[in-house]
């Protein structure tokens, strides 16, 4: 944690230049203290701390825009956490950065914990991560407005043109079921390479996708209805195969393992490497607002 020695101080100067040298020994660094109050502040920040923008598409979650590149955190249940995780790591083109401003902490809970994908890879079973490592993981996703996002929002068009582009240049399968119901796969490895270190990391949403992160009753409702092809989004193997609820409970024991969490305070400022760090959301009461914004895309296609 870093707290300003004067006024006058800011984050943008702390970094000297060299942000990505600084994130890669520490992973992300949390600045207390320095005068970031509103979103319009906290815009200000990012427009200075990136390096290039992000166009902020596959979308996997529903977030507004409350500033220039700033969104509000996820937008879902404050009773329910969501698991550690990097930000849009199916996809191939992904935030080199991510950003927190902790506008208003919540009553209690609504930590956000964060884990080195460095140790998530280290405390895995060696089979388990052999297997990922050679199998791969397989999204499935079901655009269609009812259960999860429509494409519209999710690929921020409303051109079925445009939506057909970007998943051939984005290695994205897909079908048309109907005009207004998209299904898309792609096929993504479990673990990345860190560009300065060569370390592996752990950089995917395994956890996140796979039908066990339903609740069972939800989980069986709508397996019964949709069929499993028709969940809103899914997680196989590369090959099609599916991939048991055991084997996902141990990836969430790691992640969880590995996790580091504070309480927030108002008007603090993470900065993190969205390749090193997961972040996730512990539930919470009362009202809480945490913006993101997420900086500096990284190809992943380098990492082949």
């Amino acid at each position: 944690m870093v707290r300003p020695r004067e006024s006058s101080a800011t984050i943008v100067g702390f970094f000297g230049g060299d942000i990505e040298g600084t994130l890669a020994k520490f992973g992300a660094l949390l600045f207390r203290d320095f005068p970031i109050r509103t979103d319009e502040d906290f815009a200000g920040l990012v427009t200075s701390l990136a390096r290039r923008p992000l166009d902020y598409r596959e979308r996997s979650t529903k977030r507004t825009r409350t500033a220039s590149n700033v969104y509000t955190s996820t937008e879902y249940p404050a009773t329910k956490g969501i698991a550690a995780h990097s930000e849009n790591s199916f996809q191939l083109t992904v935030p080199g950065k991510i950003l927190f401003f902790a506008k208003r902490p919540s009553d209690s809970g609504g930590e956000t914990p964060l884990a080195a994908n460095t140790r998530i890879v280290h405390r895995l079973d060696a089979d388990v991560l052999r297997e990922l490592r050679q199998r791969e993981i397989r999204y499935v996703r079901n655009f269609d407005g009812g259960f999860d996002l429509s494409w519209q929002e999710a690929f921020q068009t409303e051109t079925r043109a445009e939506v057909e582009s970007y998943c051939r240049i984005n290695a994205i399968d897909y079908e048309w079921t109907d005009p207004d119901h998209l299904r898309t796969w792609q096929t993504r490895p479990a673990t990345r390479h860190y560009p300065r270190t060569g370390q592996e990391v752990w950089f995917n949403q395994l956890h996140l996708f796979h039908s066990s992160n339903l609740d069972p009753a939800m989980r069986t409702a709508m397996v019964d209805s949709l069929g499993v092809d028709g969940l809103p989004r899914n997680a196989v193997f590369g090959d099609g195969t599916a991939i048991s609820d055991e084997l996902v409970d141990h990836v969430r024991k790691a992640i969880a393992a590995s996790e580091v969490a504070f309480p927030w305070s108002a008007g603090d400022v993470l900065v993190a490497d969205n390749l090193l760090i997961s972040h996730g959301r512990r539930p919470y009461s009362g009202t809480r607002e945490v913006r993101v914004a997420l900086i500096d895309p990284v190809d992943l296609r380098e990492d082949a």
